[in-house]
Order: structure tokens, then C-alpha cells, then sequence
């Protein structure tokens, strides 16, 4: 079985994921309660199931400068993005606020 990781981190959000980088500056006026790697790879990381930005288990740690998390994604094709604090209120994307959604291959 063919297992990749992904590690987000944020400092407005900073993604970085199997060696591609992408840099979204976060819109929100203070500093997020929590930030969430949401998409349709929740359920496979231990979500209920997909696109939920109020699941627990694809919640980010902050470490007092980066949001971060590892997690292991099972072989498939994903598309996801990272929403601040467990809502669709504020979310990032490919392109930055609100975008598209990343894909993933693995």
C-alpha cells in the first residue's frame, strides 16, 4: 500500500505538500481559534465524513508561530482546502481566499 503524508502549515496559510508550495495570506482580522484541512479526504483521516471544517480529526496544531499537522493519506485522488476557525466563513484554496480546490494524487 502506497501512503504519502501532507503537512500544512500557516502563517497566513503556507501549504506545503509533497514538495509543491502554494501561499495564501489569511483575510481574518484576528488570530483563528482553529484551522482545518477539509476536503474529500476527511473520512479517510477519521472524519464522520467529507467537507466538514467543524471535524476534529483534520484539525491543526499551532505551535505559537505555525499552524502544522501530519497526516497520512491512503493511495487516491483528493481535492481539499483549509478553513479557519470550524466554519466556511473564511476558507483557502488554490488561488488564495475562497479558491478552488487543491488536488491531490496519491
Amino acid at each position: 500500500m502506497k501512503i504519502r503524508h501532507i503537512v500544512l502549515l500557516s502563517v497566513g496559510v503556507v501549504v506545503s505538500i509533497l514538495g509543491q508550495h502554494s501561499i495564501a495570506k489569511a483575510d481574518h482580522t484576528g488570530a483563528p481559534a482553529g484551522v482545518a484541512l477539509v476536503g474529500s479526504l476527511q473520512s479517510e483521516l477519521g472524519c464522520p465524513g467529507d467537507w466538514q471544517p467543524d471535524c476534529a480529526a483534520t484539525e491543526l496544531i499551532f505551535d505559537g508561530e505555525y499552524w502544522t499537522q501530519t497526516f497520512f493519506v491512503p493511495a487516491g485522488f483528493y481535492e481539499w482546502k483549509v478553513a479557519l476557525n470550524d466554519s466556511w466563513d473564511e476558507n483557502y484554496g488554490d488561488g488564495g481566499a475562497g479558491g478552488g480546490n487543491f488536488k491531490l494524487d496519491v
